[in-house]
């Protein structure tokens, strides 16, 4: 009998401590029902209800055919082979179900044709295969001088005219490192082989040295203006510093403190990078711009402002303020050091949503 009572006191023991834990157990999990009341469900009618993407998701790669060239770029920074480019039938094809939305084609395009869209590729039982058509290139027209400078692709091999100043900005600018400058030994190399012909690195060339076929060597000389002296910069410099930045042989200093500008003539190779960086047009050879008329009523300071909404976060533009006027940003939180900005619009060039927008105070 003493034996059977302790079974029977363990088994009402046991099932006393199931039944306080199941109670327990219930009021823990009614206090998340009592809390989810009231608040919006955490999944979505999908189909019913399509699912908002956000901006900067990475979806599937899209191609806009008017402006590739079918250079191969793509093809070759693909790390799974997804893409697949046929020159002379002209078509550009992309396995969507290989494809790993890394952006490495994206990045690397040098016709930016290639952008990545935030919606994901519909499923399907078998794997999808998109083939895009690659439109021929209408010959250009004669009457552009810059075009028939530059040349087409079809006309030859990259070459480099007696005009060219050594500054590197083409072999920075080549996606396939094809081009070698060495601006001690006053020499342009190029590898032929290498070379997609994209013509990201005539676009570059800021006088105007590089074609196809020699079209630039055989178009009539202008008149340079380098020629008409050394680099000088006006009153109306604001010190920003991209104009040094710019310089491919170094041979600005600027000091945004003690309000300082230095070109230094010797290494100055008269490119004219740094002309088309100054947010001022403060630059000029031969003192150009600091002659220019005066407008007629002082210029208000403008600063950099963001649009509602629109910012995203990526620190884009507090990466790339020459003057630190911008935080860095937490929470979507935009910030600006109004008595820091210069006013130059570094920020908003490189913003990539085009949050930014300058302002009058």
């Amino acid at each position: 009998m003493i034996i059977v009572a302790k079974i029977a006191v363990i088994i009402a023991a046991l099932l006393l401590s199931a039944v306080v834990t199941a109670r327990l157990g219930f009021f823990k999990f009614g206090k998340t029902i009592l809390g989810s009341i009231g608040k919006k469900p955490a999944t979505l009618m999908y189909p019913v209800v399509p699912r908002e993407w956000e901006e900067r998701t990475r979806g599937s790669v899209s191609i806009d055919g008017d402006n590739c060239i079918a250079c191969g770029m793509c093809e070759r920074a693909c790390p799974t082979n997804a893409i697949e480019i046929d020159k002379a039938e002209g078509k550009w094809t992309i396995q969507r179900m290989q494809c790993i939305q890394c952006s490495a084609c994206v990045d690397c395009c040098p016709k930016k044709c290639l952008t990545m869209e935030n919606l994901y590729t519909i499923p399907d039982v078998v794997k999808v295969v998109d083939s895009y058509d690659i439109p021929k290139k209408a010959p250009k027209k004669a009457d552009d001088s810059k075009a028939a400078a530059a040349g087409s692709p079809d006309d030859g091999d990259l070459t480099c005219a007696d005009s060219c100043v050594f500054c590197g900005l083409c072999a920075k600018a080549c996606p396939a490192d094809a081009i070698k400058v060495d601006r001690k030994e006053k020499l342009w190399e190029v590898d032929t082989e290498s070379c997609v012909k994209c013509g990201a690195c005539i676009d570059k060339c800021p006088k105007g040295s590089l074609s196809f076929g020699g079209a630039a060597a055989e178009a009539p000389a202008e008149e340079a203006a380098a020629d008409d002296g050394d680099l000088t910069c006006a009153d109306s410099c604001v010190f920003c510093g991209l104009c040094a930045k710019a310089c491919p042989a170094d041979a600005i200093e600027v000091d945004r403190k003690a309000k300082s500008w230095k070109v230094d003539t010797d290494e100055c190779i008269k490119c004219g990078a740094c002309i088309d960086k100054c947010p001022k047009d403060s630059l000029s050879f031969g003192g150009a711009a600091a002659e220019a008329q005066a407008p007629a009523e002082p210029a208000k300071k403008s600063i950099a402002s963001v649009k509602e909404g629109e910012c995203i976060g990526c620190n884009a533009c507090a990466n790339q303020c020459p003057a630190d006027a911008i935080p860095p940003i937490e929470e979507n939180e935009w910030k600006l050091e109004e008595e820091k900005c210069v006013g130059c619009g570094a920020c908003i060039d490189v913003c990539p949503v085009d949050a930014l927008e300058m302002k009058e105070v």
